[in-house]
């Protein structure tokens, strides 16, 4: 996801804000191809540069230089349900895919029905726990406006092969991923279904057995981790493209990560103690560096380094979950600030740690002394 950014980050960004819900068709040049794309506008810069929704919720960032034609019309713009989204996907998707729906999502497949469906079940307790959890704590979510998309491959190669225009040779390191360009989860199957791991006759039951095997938690958490990305994109907790420190969205994603297979009600331990990751912590307390905390709040450079990113995801986590617990109140009105945010404005390392001080109070090591004493208590 990070890639598109540094692509974006390349238009001086003058929000221009909603230019009305008419679709502006824009036909571009890009890689030697020509584009069409039909949307909404979201951004349009100084420089003529734009970013655009199309119906199917795929953000386009349209640099001034790749533009051939743009013009406007009076039909309203509206985005795909889930029978359009459907009919979309299969078309992009022909060989060999379908489609299996949910309340909230279109999943697109050419695994197992089995394990599709047992996708789509986990995906919708997901969503109920999320929303759940953050209406009890006082932060009104929104409901979508269209269904998520779910990707999921038949095997690792054919996932691969979908992912590196995207996320290049980073994609060999992921097992799933969530694109803040198309707005999708993408994925494949776990169980290995078609080379008899599931199969066509697998349960949601036989499958989650098949999860729970030792070290398969984690594999499962990370899909999680990124559909987590997506709800929180599309709900209103976050804005795609907005300056949403990754400490934060990488941080929450962690703490809801882990799956309660046992459950067919969802989360039963929404925020437990990641054991994983306090273990990585403990680990980074030992030489941890004096102004590590400030680098994490005003900084994504840790996370993008792939020496340091383990230690960053560690400390993103630990931090959220001391601030949840220990400093509820505030963590809500800092939530409420960045969920305002707008795209493409970027702000200086000075403005992220204004806004997290304006939050948490001005004295960062006296939190930061107060952080690391909670963190040594929590097993």
């Amino acid at each position: 996801m990070h890639r598109f950014l540094l692509l974006i980050t390349c238009i001086i960004a003058a929000l221009a804000g909603n230019l009305g819900y008419a679709i502006e068709h824009v036909s571009l040049k890009r890689d030697g191809q020509s584009i069409h794309v039909d949307g909404k506008i979201i951004v349009e810069a100084q420089d003529g540069g734009l970013l655009v929704q199309d119906t199917s919720g795929v953000l386009w960032a349209i640099m001034p230089d790749e533009m051939v034609h743009r013009e406007s019309d009076a039909i309203p713009f509206k985005l795909a349900d889930h029978d359009e989204m459907s009919e979309r996907l299969l078309k992009e998707f022909s060989d060999g895919f379908r489609i299996h729906k949910t309340a909230h999502y279109v999943i697109c497949y050419n695994t197992s029905p089995a394990y599709a469906e047992w996708c789509g079940s986990l995906y919708e307790r997901l969503f109920l726990a999320f929303n759940t959890y953050w209406k009890n704590r006082g932060f009104k979510l929104s409901e979508p406006e269209l269904p998520l998309v779910a990707l999921v491959f038949n095997d690792r190669s054919s996932y691969v092969a979908h992912g590196r225009p995207e996320l290049g040779d980073r994609v060999l390191e992921t097992i799933g991923y969530y694109s803040l360009r198309s707005n999708r989860v993408v994925m494949y199957d776990l169980t290995g279904s078609q080379a008899g791991g599931g199969g066509r006759g697998s349960s949601a039951a036989q499958i989650n057995q098949l999860l729970m095997r030792p070290g398969a938690e984690r594999t499962v958490a990370t899909v999680i981790h990124e559909a987590t990305h997506q709800i929180a994109f599309n709900c209103g907790l976050q804005t795609r493209h907005a300056d949403i420190p990754l400490w934060v969205s990488e941080g929450v994603a962690i703490y809801f990560e882990t799956p309660d297979l046992r459950s067919s009600k969802g989360w039963r331990n929404i925020g437990g103690v990641n054991h994983v990751r306090l273990l990585e912590f403990g680990r980074y307390l030992r030489n941890r560096p004096a102004d590590s905390l400030v680098t994490l709040i005003s900084r994504d450079e840790r996370f993008l380094d792939r020496r340091l990113a383990g230690d960053a995801y560690a400390e993103a986590w630990a931090l959220n979950y001391f601030l949840i617990r220990k400093h509820p109140k505030e963590y809500l009105a800092y939530m409420t600030v960045l969920s305002e945010k707008l795209p493409l404005r970027y702000d200086e390392p000075e403005a992220r740690l204004a806004q997290f001080k304006a939050a948490f109070g001005e004295d960062l090591e006296q939190l930061n002394t107060e952080f690391l004493r909670y963190l040594r208590t929590v097993r």
